[in-house]
């Protein structure tokens, strides 16, 4: 995998976090030893006493089905041990974590190193020795020890503005996660993703969003071609749930890149696939997915190498406009505020193309002309201002 050159911040934080890695696996090995001892010592005991051994292990606690919060970039949050979404939460795609803290410029020795507070009263990742132990069992533990550090990982998100940079820095965690995606191609097609694995791929999905959203580690994330790998997931058609948390995580991936309005993102968008492949999810997928596949279309035509690339021919221009219109059809039967004003957004876009607008003078789904949804967008001052607008710059007289 391709890596950038790091600058002197990046430098010794995959400096530290090399350190801690070899602090913890020593005091591993040396826990390793006592606890083995102290075993042994104990067995001893007990067949002093004629005491048979017993397996004390916890036993592994049921699944339980969580809710996890769909938004742009930050994406679906792994709280509980499903983290997944279901179809009736919310997307919010306008709210992204702001880097409160900078990157500590301690020096490499972790005996000097003082936590950072954020503002909130939190430390760094950088500077949290409890994010390490996860970040080397994700990296050289067992399955299961990997599929639970995806988990606790996927739970320091909201904690720390910095978890991004300790992912990307340290060593062998993105191969760790290319490894969880490429793992599960072979159950896209046929469909045979279980709901446990498809739990697993989302929380490392989750983290990858977690790089992909930060300003520090976006490009390398691009450089690296990272996105490619979510592309098989975007591709597959099947309506199980698995399969439509995972289309929506994926998602989630590509909107945390997009969210910014970065231009190297959308060139990097527009030499790959993506545009199809949200259309095809705009047109049938579930609802959530729906709202972050048409973000996603939204934020590419708001750049205006976007829009000159959708309306450069006519092919590209009716691929978009016929998925819009079923989507608006849709609308009709069953009114949804959130999806309605992107799909207003990306017409209005599209009519700041003098080709794109004299299509849309006969293209133009009928319901946006008259009060088909005068009702559902009486409260939305901002996206009837839009369609006004849209019918504004489609009349014959502009």
């Amino acid at each position: 995998m391709y890596r950038p050159m790091y600058n002197d911040a990046q430098l010794q934080a995959a400096q530290l976090a090399q350190q801690r890695q070899q602090q913890f696996t020593l005091q591993q090995q040396q826990a390793a030893a006592a606890q083995a001892a102290q075993q042994q010592q104990q067995q001893q005991q007990q067949q002093f006493n004629n005491i048979g051994n017993i397996n004390l292990r916890s036993m592994p606690q049921p699944q339980q089905a969580a809710i996890a919060q769909v938004s742009t970039p930050s994406g679906l949050k792994p709280t509980q041990q499903t983290a997944i979404p279901q179809p009736n939460q919310q997307a919010q795609i306008n709210t992204v974590p702001q880097l409160q803290t900078p990157l500590s410029q301690q020096g490499p020795q972790v005996q000097q190193l003082q936590p950072a507070a954020n503002g909130t009263g939190t430390i760094n990742a950088l500077n949290d020795e409890k994010v390490y132990p996860h970040i080397v069992e994700l990296v050289y533990g067992t399955s299961a020890a990997k599929e639970q550090a995806l988990l606790e990982l996927g739970k320091k998100r909201e904690l720390y503005d910095d978890l991004a940079l300790v992912l990307w820095n340290s060593f062998g965690v993105m191969t760790s996660l290319l490894e969880e995606i490429i793992a599960v191609y072979p159950l896209l097609s046929p469909p045979q993703l279980s709901p446990n694995a498809s739990n697993r791929i989302c929380n490392a999905l989750a983290l990858l969003q977690c790089v992909a959203s930060h300003p520090e580690t976006r490009n390398s994330f691009l450089n690296a071609h990272i996105p490619l790998f979510l592309y098989p997931f975007l591709n597959t058609t099947s309506k199980q749930r698995s399969f439509e948390y995972l289309r929506l995580t994926s998602l989630g991936v590509i909107g945390a890149l997009v969210k910014n309005d970065t231009p190297e993102v959308i060139s990097f968008l527009l030499t790959t696939e993506i545009i199809p492949l949200c259309l095809r999810i705009m047109e049938s997928s579930s609802e959530l997915s729906k709202t972050v596949a048409i973000f996603i279309v939204q934020k590419i035509l708001v750049d205006d190498s976007g829009l000159n690339y959708v309306c450069a021919t006519y092919e590209r221009f009716n691929a978009v406009a016929t998925v819009l219109k079923l989507m608006v059809d849709q609308l009709v039967h069953q009114q949804t505020i959130r999806l309605l004003k992107h799909v207003v957004r990306c017409y209005l876009r599209l009519s700041d193309n003098a080709d794109a607008r004299k299509a849309l003078r006969e293209c133009l789904p009928e319901p946006l002309k008259d009060a088909t949804f005068s009702m559902a967008l009486r409260d939305d001052t901002a996206t009837k201002r839009c369609l006004a607008q849209l019918l504004v710059n489609i009349s014959e007289s502009n």
